[in-house]
């Protein structure tokens, strides 16, 4: 009995050493999922700051397009839309009268004349 005794304690000694192996590669495997889960989530909390800064600029955007199309608005409803397009062809279309001279000043030209 003493030889099955001796067998059983070299069983359990065994058992005890996978266990403690098993229990080590566990929780090193739970370490890491836990760092991998924290890089994740930073990783997601950063991109979602870019995202909402993104999203602040294109509402800011979307603003300055509303504003501007209500100010188009306002100009072309109002009972003067002729001398409107007038202005606008003249100041920034570059367009004339027909028998009209246009005079331009080259930048810089008054700088060297100066000196």
């Amino acid at each position: 009995m003493s030889v099955f005794k001796n067998a059983k304690g070299a069983l359990k000694t065994r058992a005890g050493k996978k266990a403690t192996l098993a229990s080590r590669i566990g929780a090193f495997a739970v370490i890491v999922f836990v760092v991998y889960a924290v890089i994740v989530i930073i990783s997601t909390e950063a991109e979602m700051k870019e995202q909402e800064a993104v999203l602040d600029s294109l509402r800011n955007q979307i603003t300055l397009a509303h504003q501007e199309n209500d100010e188009y608005e306002r100009l072309l409803s109002s009972e003067d839309k002729n001398a409107y397009m007038e202005m606008i062809a003249i100041e920034k279309l570059g367009y004339a009268y027909p028998n009209e001279k246009r005079f331009y000043i080259k930048e810089g030209s008054a700088d060297n004349k100066a000196e």
